[in-house]
């Protein structure tokens, strides 16, 4: 069996990809909205993440599980949530220092 990047059963994949993409969505929304560019800046990284979650389960129910292992999408999948977390600490980091000034 290869090991591929994307272990989790498909249907785990399409439920973190909906946890993740529709709350960025209305982030991108209400930033275009409200023309708060930090709002868009915070909603890639989990955007990006939850495209490549939802990749990952088409590919995985047609049976492509060796694409999957193939160094592009590795690197790829890598990307992506090397971007979510990093946005995610900078969230924090900027909302902690807020909470102190």
């Amino acid at each position: 069996m290869h090991n591929t990047f994307a272990t989790l059963p498909p249907l785990a994949m399409w439920i973190f990809a909906a946890l993740l993409g529709l709350p960025a969505l209305y982030d991108i929304g209400i930033g275009v909205a409200m023309h708060q560019p930090a709002r868009l800046f915070f909603a890639i990284g989990p955007l990006l993440m939850a495209g490549f979650l939802a990749y990952c389960a088409l590919q995985k129910r047609a049976g492509r599980e060796a694409k999957l292992a193939s160094r592009e999408v590795t690197l790829a999948g890598y990307i992506c949530f090397g971007l979510f977390a990093g946005g995610f600490v900078v969230k924090l980091v900027l909302q902690g220092m807020q909470a102190i000034g």
